[in-house]
């Protein structure tokens, strides 16, 4: 449960604790995370919820979890709203995030704000083997549908496909935030600069993508792999010759076979190779095949990032 005061107050109460305080707080939150995270890991390899207990594969209309969202077998799409009515949104998409980050990491949650337009609270997709699960909240979602009798109440929306089949549609449920809910939104929201919010081991694309120190470590410590359909990032490198000067074919012919014999990227050795040559080096990162294409209501793959 969140205090029982505003964000504003509850944020002006932070503010007050000495800085030591915080720190060792926040110190033991992340330790607590990644170790229950790392719990969640050993028991869903095992089959076992770490939630409730039981065998992933098992339902019971009696105690609604989390691991239904995993489509156990006898669950429906009627099912569904005993979920959203008992558990928060975060805690829902955590739980979603924390399952797409078991086989691959950063790559399997697609939150890549780019690739996301348009004034939205909530929009981001996350695939587990042949699960895909999509949520979106637009600004008139979360102020909700004055003029319509369904959803006139701040809420979200969200997909679910199996094997690329709809299970549950973004049009099937209107699913209302809980008061916690309302509460973190407007404490990240507001208060960016001090309230900042991370989902941890379920962390997406854009904790990469969305920052130069992210698309540097992108274009440095990336492998390059033989199957293109299971690429995280596609990496398109430009050079251009300093003024009245060549770059040879022989280097870029010779930064490629080192490139492979080092398993490094092409682009990280060419930068190498031309670091003192007054080159200008552009690398244009942009989410490769083995991301989850966005499932927007509207929209689609357009932009790409570039350092």
């Amino acid at each position: 449960m969140r205090p029982n005061i505003t964000p504003d107050e509850f944020v002006k109460w932070l503010k007050s604790q000495p800085p030591e305080v915080l720190e060792k707080e926040n110190e033991i939150t992340h330790l607590e995370a990644v170790k229950d995270y790392e719990e969640f890991v050993r028991l869903f390899k095992e089959g076992q919820c770490s939630l409730c207990g039981n065998p992933l594969k098992t339902f019971s209309t009696n105690r609604p979890c989390l691991h239904w969202l995993l489509r156990p077998n006898k669950f429906k799409k009627k099912h569904f709203p005993t979920i959203f009515q008992e558990f928060t949104y975060f805690r829902i998409s955590t739980y979603i995030r924390w399952v797409a980050s078991i086989d691959k990491p950063i790559q399997n949650i697609n939150d890549i704000q780019e690739e996301h337009p348009g004034e939205k609270v909530i929009d981001f997709t996350a695939k587990h083997k042949h699960l895909t699960w999509s949520f979106s909240c637009s600004k008139s979602d979360f102020e909700g549908h004055m003029t319509t009798k369904s959803g006139n109440y701040p809420h979200y929306h969200m997909q679910m496909k199996l094997n690329g089949q709809s299970f549950i549609r973004y049009s099937d449920f209107h699913v209302p935030f809980h008061k916690d809910d309302l509460f973190d939104i407007e404490l990240f929201s507001k208060h960016k600069d001090f309230a900042v919010h991370s989902y941890g081991p379920g962390s997406g694309m854009q904790e990469l993508m969305g920052s130069k120190e992210g698309l540097e470590f992108i274009v440095e410590h990336s492998t390059p792999i033989n199957n293109p359909d299971d690429a995280a990032y596609n990496l398109s490198t430009m050079i251009m010759a300093p003024l009245g000067g060549t770059i040879s074919g022989d280097l870029i012919a010779n930064a490629a076979k080192e490139a492979k014999e080092t398993q490094r990227t092409l682009a990280s050795v060419i930068r190498d190779k031309l670091k003192d040559s007054g080159a200008n080096i552009t690398t244009i990162v942009s989410p490769g095949d083995g991301v989850p294409e966005p499932q927007q209501r509207e929209g689609g793959r357009k932009k790409k990032n570039s350092r």
